[in-house]
């Protein structure tokens, strides 16, 4: 399981870096094609997201942090699949109508957790 983290924080210093350095290509382009009527289709991926984070905690060198941001993902795919529609939409109709700062600061958090979960994984 560790390999799923090594992707994972892969994933998330590259969307980090990209969202940085091409906020308007991020935003456009990838974001955009996000957009959906009903959240409750993208609950499977955070939901299987956390499992496996949960799965490969053991694998890590801080398992707290992994099972903290297992618990997370799998919060978020609850919120979306049982979550109040109205209350879910306006949140994610915030996050498309971020200003750059925003999505630059997300960016910088984003990379950080990539980095972190790659510190967690090397012994």
């Amino acid at each position: 399981m560790i390999w799923y983290l090594f992707v994972v924080a892969l994933l998330y210093v590259m969307a980090g870096t990209l969202m940085l350095l091409a906020t308007r290509v991020m935003r456009e382009d990838y974001l955009s094609k996000l957009k959906v009527g009903d959240p409750r289709k993208w609950s499977p991926l955070p939901l299987g997201a956390g499992i496996l984070f949960l799965l490969s905690a053991s694998s890590s060198s801080q398992v707290t942090f992994i099972v903290v941001l297992g618990l997370l993902s799998l919060l978020k795919g609850l919120v979306f699949l049982f979550g109040p529609r109205e209350k879910v939409k306006g949140m994610i109709d915030w996050w498309f109508a971020a200003s750059d700062k925003t999505y630059r600061v997300c960016a910088v958090v984003v990379m950080g957790l990539g980095i972190a979960i790659l510190a967690t994984i090397v012994h």
